[in-house]
């Protein structure tokens, strides 16, 4: 036998929908925080990349020195040397362009936890009106009931059903928004998880 459901369980849910939309608000502020420690780390790793170039610059001009040297065969540079200092250019050159490519994967997904961010606190503002239009349309149908109970009859009941009718309507129309901010937060995620693959893909040897 199924419970029979009362006006208090459709306002525990206006209750419940008000926790869920703060808790939204509160993982907005953290995927800002998220995204600034991540464009922070992507800010770094470029200045390293700068400082890597100049690395690589001084390798070269090192490795082009021992060449010349190398000819000379009374110098004291060996051919194995020569050839680990060539390793090490190509290693940094190889570097360069794959923590490029990293870079830009971290900016492009912090980037959108932005656009995230914006779409929870939507989400939470649109479940906060559907909550406030759920417990408002709830008390206008207990008030209605009572009054009916109490056989009263003619302009009141007639003012009360009417402000029922408008009630229900508003709710309608913040469900239907409502619905339409979860849709954009859903499709939001999904273009998300995309860029954690393409972050993913990005890590290569790096060090």
């Amino acid at each position: 036998m199924s419970p029979i459901i009362t006006h208090e369980d459709e306002l525990e849910l206006a209750k419940i929908e008000k926790q869920l939309a703060s808790q939204l608000k509160k993982m907005a502020g953290w995927q800002r925080t998220i995204k600034n420690i991540e464009m922070k780390l992507a800010d770094n790793l470029s200045k390293m990349n700068i400082a890597r170039q100049v690395l690589t610059r001084i390798f070269r001009d090192t490795f082009n020195q021992m060449q010349t040297l190398a000819r000379e065969h009374r110098s004291n540079v060996g051919d194995e040397e020569i050839k680990q200092y060539e390793d090490i250019i190509h290693a940094n050159d190889n570097y360069l362009e794959t923590v490029n490519e990293y870079v830009n994967a971290i900016k492009n997904l912090a980037i959108r936890k932005e656009d995230l961010a914006i779409r929870k606190e939507t989400f939470a503002e649109a479940l906060s009106n559907v909550a406030d239009k759920r417990s408002g349309l709830i008390k206008k149908a207990l008030s209605l009931e009572k009054t009916k109970n109490k056989l009263i009859e003619g302009e009141k009941l007639t003012e009360l059903e009417n402000q029922l009718n408008d009630s229900q309507r508003e709710f309608d129309r913040a469900r239907d928004i409502l619905l339409k901010e979860v849709d954009l937060f859903l499709q939001t995620k999904n273009e998300i998880n995309k860029l954690w693959i393409d972050l993913k893909n990005s890590i290569k040897e790096m060090s």
